[in-house]
């Protein structure tokens, strides 16, 4: 069969084959986590091996200027990634993230990801989806960032405009 190929700076119309939906610039997807916990952080500790006490020591944390425990920047960021990967689907890889962090995240918080796709471009094996990443707790940002997503083709039609 030949199929017409678009040029290699020009993404594929993709509404339906990604389960995310539509592969539109500016179309978005967003991940609520559930409240932050202690525990968590004691466990995130012990994965990243960061055992700084302000993340699980409210006295310690207090004393060092932080109004109690305060969650790892990191964990914040893998929220992040997790928003991504969650929106890409099985077959979808996260192949760079980034974030900055502007406000720390604390136990009893709920972090609220929202994505939108802020470019794409059709590469020889799939979809190359340029997201960005914005963390709020409450209305108050804690981290922004951005990600870069490859999604592969769902089949031949795919790859026609």
């Amino acid at each position: 069969m030949n199929v017409p190929q678009s040029s290699p700076t020009e993404a594929p119309a993709m509404a339906s084959s990604h389960p995310a939906g539509s592969l539109e610039v500016g179309s978005g997807f967003e991940l609520r986590t559930e409240p932050i916990t202690t525990q968590q952080l004691v466990r995130y500790a012990g994965a990243s091996d960061d055992y700084n006490r302000i993340h699980y020591d409210a006295d310690f944390a207090k004393r060092a200027g932080l109004g109690g425990v305060i969650g790892h920047g990191m964990l914040t960021m893998a929220f992040m990634a997790r928003a991504a990967t969650d929106w890409a689907g099985p077959q979808g890889r996260v192949t760079q993230i980034a974030a900055r962090f502007s406000a720390p995240v604390r136990p009893g918080d709920v972090v609220h990801v929202a994505g939108r796709i802020t470019a794409r471009e059709r590469q020889e094996r799939g979809v190359r989806v340029e997201c960005r990443l914005d963390a709020d707790v409450d209305g108050r940002a804690v981290a922004s960032g951005d990600a870069t997503v490859m999604l592969p083709f769902a089949d031949a039609a795919s790859t026609t405009n």
